[in-house]
């Protein structure tokens, strides 16, 4: 599985599956080099970190339709975006930057 894919909450992983992603290799990295592994929400709430606004990737909502993340309990939105960025963790050089639709699990095939 692709590193960044660790940053993504739990429970974004129990509730939804990845529909896509798009990577953008900035550098190379060697065997060696310690990466650092962030993710957050597309778009974000301001003054409300974690709260995210989903729109985009073949998912519409009603103005102001928003989660929490990681908690997807009280409203379970069909579809989330993440942005990723690894980087160099000795001088924070880009090694790639990414996005990530995740649709929510099919409820006959989730545990």
């Amino acid at each position: 599985m692709w590193l960044g894919m660790q940053s993504v909450p739990v429970a974004v992983h129990e509730k939804y599956e990845l529909s896509s992603m798009a990577l953008e290799y900035r550098r190379e990295c060697s065997q060696s080099d310690v990466l650092q592994s962030m993710c957050s929400p597309a778009s974000t709430v301001p003054g409300n970190e974690g709260e995210v606004e989903v729109n985009g990737a073949g998912c519409s909502h009603p103005a102001g339709s928003q989660t929490s993340i990681p908690d997807v309990t009280s409203h379970i939105p069909p579809c989330l975006q993440f942005t990723h960025l690894l980087r160099l963790q000795v001088d924070g050089a880009e090694i790639l930057r990414g996005r990530t639709h995740w649709r929510l699990r099919d409820s006959k095939h989730s545990d």
